[in-house]
């Protein structure tokens, strides 16, 4: 797969094997923020807290962040090993729109050709209807 495990916003990586095992090497102690960046999957953000115990060895306490919230202690701990699910697939593929006459008339090019074929075919029906009077004084204006 293509999906990595970023540590701290890419801090340190790691490539996630095919049995969904990963290894970070060299991890400080303290807080960190745990993702999973994939193409196609969305993932949840862990916060990793790293302290040691009484005999000396690494405590690894996970839980999960909600985006834009603080990190909070009062979280339930995830249980170890870390089993991590997508929370959404992504999908890229918009399926095309079918024809449809209303979409097409509400093209502005469209409605430009509209309004002409109006201009074209109707004005002169409407020149047609003018008093005969008022069309020679409208033609004298025009010839100069």
């Amino acid at each position: 797969t293509t999906a990595r495990v970023l540590i701290n916003g890419g801090e340190h990586t790691a490539f996630i094997h095919k049995d969904g095992a990963f290894a970070v090497d060299n991890l400080s102690l303290g807080h960190s923020l745990f993702e999973i960046s994939a193409a196609n999957y969305s993932f949840p953000k862990i916060h990793i807290h790293i302290s040691l115990n009484d005999q000396g060895r690494a405590a690894i306490a996970a839980r999960f962040v909600q985006p834009g919230a603080d990190w909070s202690e009062d979280a339930p701990v995830l249980p170890y090993p870390l089993r991590i699910a997508a929370t959404a697939k992504y999908d890229f593929y918009t399926p095309r729109q079918g024809f449809s006459i209303i979409s097409m008339f509400s093209n502005p090019y469209m409605m430009m050709v509209g309004a002409s074929l109006v201009a074209v075919f109707l004005l002169p029906k409407l020149q047609a209807n003018i008093d005969p009077e008022i069309l020679d004084e409208m033609n004298k204006k025009t010839k100069g």
